[in-house]
């Protein structure tokens, strides 16, 4: 069975390798720094011994230049031959300053160099006595002088001073040769093991990235089929609350249609009772007529006074039963209104809400007048909806703030509108008496009111707006304080696309 390691493992690992890679990249170069620079110490310093080596050389063959050109004048007297000579001390004190100023660093090359400079000078200086005497005309005097040997004996000192530093320069430039190919050699090795590692290393990072793009684009998957499954769930259980919510309109529909006829019933037998009352009391009023002429006065005025109470708790009751049959005949009709609203069809469109409350309000201004009220309405966005739910809607929260304004103060409404990128929000503000938080959710029940009860209603207005708002794929909101006025805000979507809740 194949283990799956938890996704915060790979997180870890990750950090780890971009942790480890990171210092590793310092690492190497700090390396590399170190290396090259230490290859290109050892390059000067090779370069500073090949130089030394090659001044030395130059030296020694300036001198015997030198040599060469004061032989010359002496063999065949002709000063011509002094030309290089007189040149080559000048030049060979030059390249002398030179290699002091690369041999600072080393106190046995300075020692070498003091012993080189002494025989160069002393060389010189014999050269020269001896050209002043052969100039001066003492030509034996100096050709005595070159016989002595002293001018060969210091060249032979000069030329093994010399041979002997070269050979030590290049002894210790075969050293700093050797160690520039091992500085050199490191650093390759470090560069190529520094690559091979960061190659290693982004080879298991993009493993791991496709590893991880792999689990997430199951985990995508997975949570689209889980969406999937949702969608389809809630279609289901929408459709099921539809079914249902239709059942539950079918089921009122019948009810309040079926419970009508019976009641219309009660009331025609009711006023049947009222008919046969004037007939019942007219023959009570006849036998009273008849006893009174077999019995006294007094027990007539009694009789009187029974068959006139008789009459009032009868008339009462009638009365009594009158006005249950009335107000259940309301609420009946009330329920029948609904459930036809709520099995009507919508008729989508695209509604210009600035004539729709226009219209609305053009129907309320005699009434608007007598109360004094003051409804003004800002530019309203259009929105895509059945246009006689949203008259149906607007006008009963018009008329709502209408019916509940203030007697200590002049009612206003206002009407506003704005849109987002997918709903139309209208509020209907007043500031009427206000509605108690605690009754917001109450207000839009059925056949339930909050506040004074001293106005006319059945208590369906706000839940049927409610339920024409949900219908239409909106929420219905309230803000109000008492004694400061509501607002009923409207949201809609902007497009219409289909019926998107039960009217429940």
């Amino acid at each position: 069975m194949k283990l799956a390691l938890p996704r915060w493992r790979f997180l870890n690992l990750q950090t780890l390798l971009l942790g480890a890679g990171f210092l590793l990249l310092v690492g190497i170069g700090a390396a590399t720094i170190y290396l090259v620079e230490r290859a290109a110490s050892d390059s000067r310093e090779l370069a500073v011994t090949l130089s030394i080596e090659d001044k030395l050389s130059d030296i020694l063959l300036t001198v015997r230049r030198a040599e060469s050109s004061q032989r010359g004048y002496l063999l065949t007297n002709d000063s011509t031959y002094l030309e290089d000579f007189r040149g080559a001390e000048p030049e060979a004190q030059e390249t002398i300053a030179e290699l002091r100023g690369l041999s600072e660093a080393s106190a046995t090359r300075a020692s070498t160099l003091d012993r080189v400079a002494t025989l160069v000078d002393g060389k010189f200086r014999e050269m020269r006595r001896i050209v002043e005497l052969n100039e001066a005309g003492q030509r034996d005097e100096a050709l005595a002088q070159v016989r002595e040997g002293e001018g060969r004996r210091i060249m032979v000192k000069l030329r093994d001073v010399i041979e002997e530093a070269v050979e030590a320069e290049g002894e210790l430039a075969t050293v700093r040769a050797e160690t520039s190919r091992r500085t050199n050699t490191r650093l390759l090795i470090v560069t190529l093991v520094g690559t091979a590692l960061i190659i290693g290393i982004g080879a298991i990072s993009i493993m791991l990235v496709q590893r991880n793009y792999r689990r997430a684009e199951i985990a995508r998957q997975e949570l689209a089929g889980t969406n999937a499954n949702l969608e389809r769930i809630v279609e289901y259980r929408t459709a099921d609350l539809t079914e249902a919510n239709e059942e539950i309109q079918r089921f009122a529909y019948i009810v309040s249609h079926d419970l009508r006829s019976p009641l219309v019933n009660v009331m025609g037998f009711t006023s049947e009772l009222e008919a046969l009352r004037q007939d019942i009391f007219a023959e009570l009023e006849r036998l009273r007529a008849e006893v009174a002429a077999l019995k006294n006065e007094a027990d007539t005025a009694i009789e009187e006074d029974r068959s006139a109470q008789l009459g009032r708790d009868f008339d009462e009751a009638v009365g009594f039963i009158k006005t249950s049959i009335a107000n259940m005949d309301r609420l009946i009709n009330a329920v029948l209104r609904l459930s036809r609203e709520g099995r009507r069809q919508f008729n989508p469109e695209t509604v210009d809400m600035n004539a729709l409350i226009g219209g609305i309000i053009e129907t309320v201004s005699h009434r608007a007048s007598e109360l004094q009220a003051t409804l003004r309405v800002d530019a309203l966005p259009p929105v895509e909806t059945d246009l006689l739910a949203a008259q149906q809607i607007f006008g009963n929260l018009i008329d709502n703030a209408l019916k509940y304004g203030r007697h200590d103060e002049k009612l206003q409404i206002d009407i506003r509108g704005r849109l987002t990128a997918t709903h139309a929000i209208y509020d209907v503000q007043d500031n009427g008496r206000g509605i108690d938080p605690a009754d917001f959710q109450r207000v839009f029940e059925l056949f339930r009111r909050a506040g004074k009860q001293d106005r006319p209603g059945e208590g369906i207005g706000l839940a049927h707006v409610r339920a024409l708002v949900r219908r239409m794929g909106g929420t219905m909101g309230l803000n109000s304080e008492p004694g400061k006025g509501s607002t009923f805000t409207v949201t809609l979507p902007r497009r219409w696309t289909g019926d998107k809740r039960s009217a429940v």
